[in-house]
């Protein structure tokens, strides 16, 4: 196996030479260093909703309910009135009250399926989560 030296070099002008051909960039910075991202996901989920034919991605930043019903009313682009309840329904038909417990055993990139309802009356929003 071969290596291939690299010679990287800056100077006070701003000029950066690297590679094994020392291209040179012009007008780099050589102490900057990128802003981390400010928001970070602890996990990906795609979601279907209901009517739709394909899922959308869902980036919870907590795993918290709070969280994932937050972010579905907002890609349903639903006004920000209190979601009253949001449930799994199981494969065998099972209906179970999601909390944070249920959403931190959510695996990356889990995919589901979404219904919801909506009262005008009183503004509330309930999630019927299908995986």
């Amino acid at each position: 196996a071969s290596s291939v030296a690299h010679n990287n070099a800056s100077s006070s002008d701003g000029r950066v030479t690297f590679g094994p051909s020392n291209m040179e960039l012009v007008g780099v910075d050589p102490t900057y260093v990128p802003a981390a991202r400010k928001r970070k996901s602890v996990v990906a989920i795609y979601a279907r909703f209901q009517g739709e034919s394909i899922h959308r991605a869902i980036y919870l930043e907590q795993l918290a309910v709070s969280d994932l019903a937050g972010k579905l009313a907002q890609r349903l682009e639903m006004p920000t009135g209190p979601v009253v309840e949001v449930v799994r329904r199981t494969k065998k038909g099972v209906t179970v009250r999601v909390d944070d417990s249920v959403v931190a055993q959510l695996e990356d990139e889990q995919d589901m399926e979404v219904e919801w309802a909506f009262s005008d009356e009183s503004g509330a929003l309930t999630l019927c989560l299908h995986y």
